[in-house]
């Protein structure tokens, strides 16, 4: 029988995803990882540093090899960059019982309302909080694409293998219903009305004691286990649960990228195969002109952190 598990991997010196479209043939991937290994996706969250995915699969390193190998080879090849993508390794955690299953989807589809990204859970686009009990609470979806198996492959890597059933939007993405366990992630929830309840409850000792009904050796899952962080990030995390940390105004970092590679590029193809003094003088103009924070302006250039 397959376990569940919560992955997790990393890259804070440079984002991951640099516009829409990265993030697209992530979720592409992510849905050839998953038939590729038999795994069963339930949640997914793809932030600019990390991604938090819940995957029911009895392989669960091959899964998440297969899925950031693939993703480190895409990206490498169309922005011209060479290595391996992000930290090194990835973090598991084996999630057991009802409600420990629970509070681990409730923490990953709740990411973009954690980081200040978003003024709620369901405002954050890129992870499929939406998708569940879509048509109940009137979640549009994205108009679908009318391509052929064979069209589809023009959006995917070279000889991808993928079933009859997936599904494409007009965008290119294979769509998160078609080939995610969405049915599967509302179990835990039972009704609509819970989910949005789950969605928008403020983080406090009740999630330790549900989780304890679950009878099982498993201790209670934290959003410090799953996001791996120190004390004072979860700290601004659990305040930004009341939409303290959001601010409109304020540039996230697929701004900054889609500002650096329609404005400040030139000639060049991206940022990677720029010279250390072409990124140089972009720093400059984004800490001088735009007022952006030193440490943000690097992740974005792929620039060295001080």
């Amino acid at each position: 029988m397959k376990e569940s598990y919560h992955t997790c991997f990393t890259s804070h010196s440079e984002v991951l995803f640099r516009n829409d479209e990265d993030h697209r043939m992530f979720v592409n991937l992510l849905a050839l990882a998953a038939f590729r290994n038999d795994a069963e996706v339930l949640a997914d969250a793809e932030m600019s540093t990390h991604v938090h995915l819940n995957v029911f699969t009895n392989e669960p390193v091959a899964f998440a090899s297969t899925l950031r190998q693939s993703y480190t080879k895409w990206f490498n090849r169309r922005y011209g960059r060479e290595g391996r993508f992000g930290e090194k390794g990835f973090y598991l955690l084996r999630i057991e019982g009802h409600y420990h299953q629970m509070v681990a989807e409730n923490y990953i589809l709740r990411n973009g309302l954690h980081h200040g990204v978003a003024p709620t859970a369901f405002a954050y686009p890129y992870c499929s909080v939406r998708e569940l009990f879509s048509e109940d609470l009137g979640f549009p979806t994205a108009p679908m694409g009318t391509y052929s198996k064979g069209e589809m492959a023009f959006f995917l890597p070279r000889h991808a293998e993928f079933p009859d059933e997936y599904e494409m939007d007009e965008n290119g993405m294979i769509t998160r219903r078609s080939f995610m366990e969405i049915r599967k992630a509302e179990q835990y929830y039972v009704t609509p009305r819970n989910y949005l309840y789950q969605m928008n409850r403020l983080t406090d000792e009740s999630w330790l004691k549900e989780q304890a009904a679950d009878n099982c050796d498993q201790k209670p899952v934290t959003l410090a286990d799953i996001e791996q962080a120190e004390d004072n990030a979860v700290s601004r995390m659990l305040k930004n649960e009341n939409a303290r940390g959001f601010n409109k105004s304020i540039m996230q970092d697929l701004d900054v990228c889609k500002l650096i590679d329609g404005n400040y590029l030139g000639s060049a193809p991206s940022v990677y195969v720029m010279t250390e003094s072409q990124r140089e003088r972009i720093f400059r103009a984004l800490l001088y002109e735009h007022r952006l924070p030193e440490k943000q302006i690097r992740r974005c250039l792929a620039m060295p952190p001080i």
